[in-house]
């Protein structure tokens, strides 16, 4: 790329249930600082999972190596921060949907998710990011697959968002879909 070009850029937006490691998945992959807006956990039955979390998003960059950047925008995970999601939702190529899978207690507040997010760009790409692989009680990708009856086009990636390979790994993932999608549209222009 000539210096002289401005890198194109494309906003996806990583979504999931509370605990799930959005932030976490975020702060790996950005390549700047990254805006969060962590508050202290409120919520007694919030508290026992973790001591802060997203009230409004969380903001990171990253630019391939073809110089496409990539703004990243976390969303909060529950409920009562819905208000957010559809601001957030807005212009997105791609949504990344995070699940902790170690606790399957939360994954149908996914699907909320999702089906807002449907409504508001019905033609983005989406993947499943099993997090959390490294800890011992983690369900398989099939085991994900079966239990929330997902079919096999739909593609979960397995995940530890500590680890900036397998966090770049499912980005790549997401980033083949866009692709995929922006190559049709220009087939069918």
């Amino acid at each position: 790329m000539k210096s002289s070009e401005k890198p194109k850029s494309y906003k996806i937006l990583v979504a999931g249930h509370f605990g799930a490691g959005k932030t976490t998945f975020v702060r790996t992959l950005s390549q700047i600082p990254i805006l969060e807006t962590e508050k202290k956990t409120t919520l007694e039955e919030e508290k026992s999972k973790k001591s802060s979390t997203t009230v409004a998003m969380d903001f990171g960059e990253y630019i391939t190596e073809e110089g496409m950047k990539i703004h990243v925008f976390g969303i909060p995970g529950q409920e009562r921060f819905s208000f957010m999601w559809p601001i957030l939702a807005r212009n997105t190529v791609g949504f990344i949907y995070m699940l902790d899978s170690t606790d399957s207690s939360r994954w149908q507040e996914v699907f909320q998710q999702i089906n807002l997010f449907r409504k508001i760009s019905p033609d983005a790409p989406f993947i499943f990011v099993a997090n959390k692989q490294d800890l011992p009680n983690a369900m398989s990708v099939e085991e994900i697959r079966k239990k929330l009856k997902l079919p096999e086009n739909i593609k979960i990636v397995p995940c530890v968002a500590t680890d900036k390979e397998k966090v770049l790994s499912c980005l790549e993932e997401l980033l083949k879909l866009v692709k995929e999608k922006f190559q049709n549209r220009e087939k069918v222009s």
